[in-house]
């Protein structure tokens, strides 16, 4: 299949949107930090949860070296990534360690995370840096929009000459009047409580697949959650 990319006129609007994005994103993991921090001043602290507030700042801060490794991507590049960037990955070696980075913050919701990812899995193509974004902006999407006690799940599967990577969860679901609208750049689900977001995350995952040669769908319900289809092309 031969690949798209995104025009060369929107390359400077693409970057700059993605670095307010990501700067925005970058004070989720402070607070986070900040918070845990407080939980282990408390005098009463069990030792359970000392061990569990510390790997949420240890998440975090894997967290919020990801995103401030993607502005700096963002900022030193002139162009996005060309053919020999684009490189084959192994999925098995990459999700499940985004997995574990939200596993405590998933604990302090009660939500259970959890992911299939088979080892056998043929390896696709992308720009290894764009992966990992594509799948901490789903997860954390899933698990900020997944209600106390619900479940988010990854998983990937062959899709004739691709890769699905499937993130479903339990949350509180899309209307479907706004379900074409909310890979539009700035769009935000009105129904979506305490969205602070800027309405880019879902665009710059879509623009990544596009210049990879892949795609992104999603299906929800309103009350009963959301799938999103990520199909990544195998390496031919």
């Amino acid at each position: 299949m031969e690949k798209t990319s995104i025009p060369e006129r929107n390359l400077g609007e693409f970057k700059d949107e993605s670095i307010a994005h990501l700067m925005q994103e970058l004070c989720t993991p402070l607070t986070n930090i900040q918070t845990a921090l407080k939980l282990l001043e408390s005098p009463g602290i069990k030792q359970v949860q000392r061990q569990r507030y510390l790997g949420l700042i240890r998440g975090e801060c894997d967290r919020q070296n990801l995103l401030i490794a993607g502005v700096t991507r963002l900022l030193a590049i002139n162009q996005l990534p060309g053919p020999g960037e684009i490189v084959p990955i192994n999925l098995s070696q990459i999700i499940p360690g985004i997995v574990s980075i939200y596993q405590p913050l998933a604990a302090e919701k009660g939500i259970r995370l959890g992911y299939t990812v088979p080892a056998d899995l043929p390896e696709i193509i992308c720009v290894e840096a764009w992966l990992r974004q594509i799948a901490i902006d789903l997860l954390h999407n899933g698990i900020k929009y997944t209600p106390d006690g619900g479940h988010v799940f990854v998983q990937a599967s062959v899709r004739d000459n691709y890769v699905q990577l499937e993130f479903r969860d339990t949350g509180i679901g899309i209307p479907p009047s706004e379900l074409p609208k909310i890979f539009n750049r700035f769009y935000r689900v009105r129904s979506l409580p305490n969205d602070r977001g800027a309405g880019l995350g879902l665009t710059i995952v879509q623009n990544i697949l596009t210049h990879c040669g892949g795609s992104i769908s999603v299906v929800s319900q309103v009350g009963a959650g959301s799938k999103f289809r990520v199909l990544l092309p195998i390496r031919g």
